[in-house]
């Protein structure tokens, strides 16, 4: 285990490279409509997901389907990092499943940023007898670039905390949202 506080567990596990996959999971009480309009409000994502400083949908492929462009803030001396994602979101019995995965052809690489490559993600939301709904988030992406793996990996468990503590602050916000692909 890489962290426990708050409610939030962070592990990691070797991946590839040196580099560590990240699992964080929380309790939390909201709805799967909440989540999914807290996800897809892009001006809002810089306010919860650590070090995002943009994101904007490039393309709707279908109402769960889209290509999204974001960008990351970087600590100096590293540079900043985008990423170009491929996002779909599913809800088999009993859950709320958002798969993304890296989808650089979608939009050309910018100058000044460092393209985040091999980027697979998956969030996976389940509500639970209790009214409380469990998220669980996976993910391992390669930052690119000159990053030394030790710091990459530091850095992973340090914005998968962040970035949950931020989604359990934004997500009261969003309970009264609808959204008319999520089914409750």
């Amino acid at each position: 285990m890489a962290k426990n506080q708050d409610g939030i567990t962070i592990h990691t596990r070797h991946h590839q490279h040196g580099l560590v996959e990240i699992r964080a999971r929380m309790l939390v009480v909201t709805r799967y409509a909440a989540f999914m309009a807290l996800l897809e409000d892009s001006q809002n994502l810089p306010n919860w997901i650590d070090n995002v400083s943009s994101s904007r949908v490039l393309k709707q492929l279908s109402p769960n389907e889209n290509i999204v462009y974001t960008r990351f803030r970087a600590p100096w001396p590293v540079q900043d990092r985008d990423m170009v994602t491929y996002s779909r979101f599913d809800q088999p019995p009993g859950a709320l499943v958002l798969t993304i995965e890296d989808a650089p052809d979608a939009y050309p690489p910018q100058p000044g940023y460092i393209r985040i490559k091999a980027v697979k993600a998956t969030w996976t939301l389940a509500k639970l007898t209790n009214g409380l709904t469990h998220i669980e988030y996976i993910a391992f992406a390669d930052p690119g670039g000159n990053l030394p793996g030790w710091m990459a990996n530091q850095l992973s468990v340090s914005s998968a905390f962040n970035t949950f503590q931020g989604l359990r602050e934004q997500l009261p916000e969003y309970q009264n949202r609808v959204h008319s692909q999520v089914r409750e």
